[in-house]
């Protein structure tokens, strides 16, 4: 089986449960691959990552940013992120995408790619729910958390832009999933390859 639309974006607030649900899809359609990303940002225990990472200096990262190298980056919390243009270009001639990336990045995905892509946003159950779980995201300051709940409202606010919206509500992953996978199957189409 292979997916008509060859980019998948899942897109949400911080501690929606992104990387938990693109890690349950790599899982579930064996064809289905991950963006590959640079960042600035620290390495993170490798079983936590859902992408495969390349981690730059800044001065690296910019000058990468500045050759084009990236078909979308973003600047998060201070880090700097970018999907490889031409890393992601080779695996699209062969498997479908998925990018577990920002509103900034999702936007200029679909301005790049247009109806290739399918977006999906992950909301969460309850703005209480949003906060506990960014403030269990690890030791921050205020001042970073203020910050990161003011770009999870941000994020809130473009749902609308996206094709399909879920609600990831508190321990129930199995459903969320059901409703991504229903949403790939039916933009699925059985054939021998992807469109070029």
């Amino acid at each position: 089986m292979k997916l008509y639309h060859p980019l998948v974006v899942i897109c949400g607030p911080a501690g929606v449960g992104k990387t938990t649900v693109v890690k349950s899809l790599l899982k579930i359609f064996d064809e289905l691959k991950s963006s590959i990303t640079f960042t600035t940002r620290e390495k993170r225990h490798k079983s936590t990552e859902d992408k495969i990472m390349h981690y730059v200096s800044m001065k690296e990262f910019e000058e990468r940013r500045d050759r084009g190298e990236f078909l979308e980056w973003a600047n998060v919390h201070g880090d700097l992120y970018g999907t490889h243009r031409t890393e992601t270009e080779k695996l699209l001639k062969d498997y479908p995408v998925v990018f577990n990336i920002d509103v900034q990045g999702a936007e200029q995905v679909k301005k790049m790619y247009k109806d290739q892509v399918i977006t999906i946003f992950l909301v969460p159950e309850s703005h209480e729910q949003m906060v506990d779980h960014i403030k269990n995201r690890g030791e921050m300051s205020k001042g970073s958390f203020r910050q990161r709940l003011k770009s999870a409202e941000h994020e809130l606010a473009k749902q609308d832009e996206f094709d399909y919206k879920i609600v990831n509500k508190e321990g129930e992953l199995n459903e969320t999933i059901e409703k991504i996978v229903s949403i790939l199957e039916e933009k699925t189409v059985l054939r021998g390859g992807l469109d070029k």
